[in-house]
């Protein structure tokens, strides 16, 4: 018969950092938290499902009885800030995490198969509707934080989670007594307003969101997202337990990867060969290439360092109409005419034939005559 203590062993066998056991009951307790965040708007466009399939297991897997949570740390130290740099979350630093815990879960899944007949499974890591951090408080690997991520006592936040649902009743964990208290440091840090309350996010102005959202963002957006290429760690970095408890993970997998390394230059010109060799193995290439290159082209426009400006000129002739109206934005942000910036807009206008890359040509070019 299969344990809860083997399940634990094999998990850690495995190379999970963290695992707990929490019953296939639904998450009856989202559900006036979920309501509320649909009636206020507050849901993020890459959440999947019904309300009653984010919160019901045996929608996920019919036969659950029980549902094994895990953790991997994924911490790494901070990397030196350079010119013509951007940032990337530290989600994305290593390899794909999706991919990694992903190949962990069905590996899990298949040894604990070969102790128990019958034994039947279905992993999931940020892969389906069901609520992961929920799973996991319940679980007993930490508590929600007022920025809503799950810190662990043993980690803080700098965890994936992924689990499966399993068709064996094992003794559930008890959740964590623990709480922020009065600590309010992430609300006050949120360089976009987005942590409106404790617990609440507005995706809409969360940066982590806006630096995946695709097409043209508007100016405020460009504004806040600063030098972000993909995701915003401000409210991890700032938190007191992530201060005390943060160690270096210890999973190759997710060890910086060279392409935490590039310049802005390297990715304002990237093809699609590189992008799939510098990114394809990483969680940042899931929105694609034009995202990466347009936030890298807001970079440039927000650092003001006329270093930036070749890279932006040469911007305007991407074949893409997204890039090209961002970099039009950005030149238009640069005082004075410099490298004739203000004739390589006009000539960009008489040859642009897309609507929006055409006006921003025109706002950029007007920014300049205002000034």
């Amino acid at each position: 018969m299969l344990t809860k203590e083997t399940v634990k062993a094999m998990a850690r066998k495995t190379g999970f950092d963290l695992v707990g056991i929490t019953g296939a009951a639904p998450l009856l307790s989202l559900v006036p938290v979920l309501e509320e965040r649909q009636r206020r708007g507050r849901e993020p466009e890459f959440v999947s499902g019904t309300i009653e399939e984010r919160i019901t297991p045996k929608l996920f897997f019919p036969e659950a009885k029980s549902v094994i949570m895990t953790a991997l740390n994924y911490y790494n130290p901070a990397i030196r800030e350079k010119p013509l740099h951007g940032k990337l979350s530290r989600s994305t630093w290593g390899r794909d995490y999706h991919r990694v815990m992903g190949e962990m879960l069905e590996r899990l899944g298949q040894s604990l198969t070969q102790l128990e007949p019958g034994f039947k499974y279905k992993a999931f890591v940020d892969t389906g509707p069901l609520v992961e951090r929920e799973l996991a408080r319940r679980a007993g690997l930490g508590w929600i934080g007022k920025n809503c991520a799950l810190i662990t006592p043993e980690f803080g936040s700098w965890v994936f989670l992924g689990g499966i649902a399993v068709n064996v009743e094992l003794p559930p964990d008890s959740p964590l007594n623990q709480s922020c208290g009065s600590c309010r440091r992430c609300l006050d840090a949120c360089p976009s307003g987005a942590l409106e309350e404790a617990h609440c996010v507005n995706p809409r102005r969360c940066l982590s969101y806006i630096s995946q959202k695709k097409g043209y963002l508007g100016l405020e957006e460009r504004k806040l997202l600063q030098g972000r290429l993909y995701g915003c760690d401000t409210c991890q970095e700032v938190c007191p337990v992530n201060h005390k408890v943060a160690q270096e993970t210890g999973n190759a997998a997710f060890r910086p990867l060279p392409h935490v390394y590039l310049s802005l230059a390297e990715i304002v010109t990237m093809d699609n060969k590189q992008f799939k060799e510098w990114l394809g193995p990483t969680a940042a290439a899931w929105r694609g290439k034009t995202n990466l290159k347009r936030n890298a082209v807001i970079a440039l426009g927000n650092g003001g360092d006329p270093e930036a400006i070749p890279l932006l000129l040469a911007a305007l002739k991407d074949p893409s109409p997204i890039i090209r109206g961002h970099a039009a934005w950005a030149l238009g942000s640069f005082a004075g005419n410099e490298a004739g910036t203000g004739t390589a807009l006009q000539k960009a206008l008489k040859k642009e034939t897309d609507p929006m890359a055409k006006r921003e040509l025109l706002n950029a070019l007007e920014v300049r005559t205002n000034r």
